[in-house]
């Protein structure tokens, strides 16, 4: 799997970077979003619990993927920001781990 960012914004009044990426996985599966989440935090070096993967888009048959990241500088602060079932999809993966 191989994560090309397309686009990197850093939203400062809300305290994040908003990353959009593409994802190769031909020849596979789709990845879960627990991989996805990993790969990111591995390549930004930054603290799990305050990543969320906000979309994943699979296109039918072409093993590729897009998707939308939002990098917290803290976990609090993602708290105050994303939707609740955004916070609970990204906790219901932290408890399969």
């Amino acid at each position: 799997m191989k994560i090309e960012v397309l686009q990197e914004i850093q939203n400062k009044p809300l305290g994040r970077k908003e990353v959009e990426f593409r994802l190769e996985h031909r020849g596979s599966t789709t990845p879960s979003r627990d991989d996805v989440h990993s790969k990111i935090v591995a390549q930004y070096d930054a603290d799990p619990s305050a990543v969320v993967i906000k979309v994943l888009n699979t296109k039918f048959g072409a093993g590729i993927s897009t998707g939308e990241a939002r990098i917290y500088e803290d976990p609090k602060q993602m708290k105050k920001v994303e939707l609740k079932h955004i916070i609970d999809r990204h906790a219901g993966h932290k408890a399969e781990e």
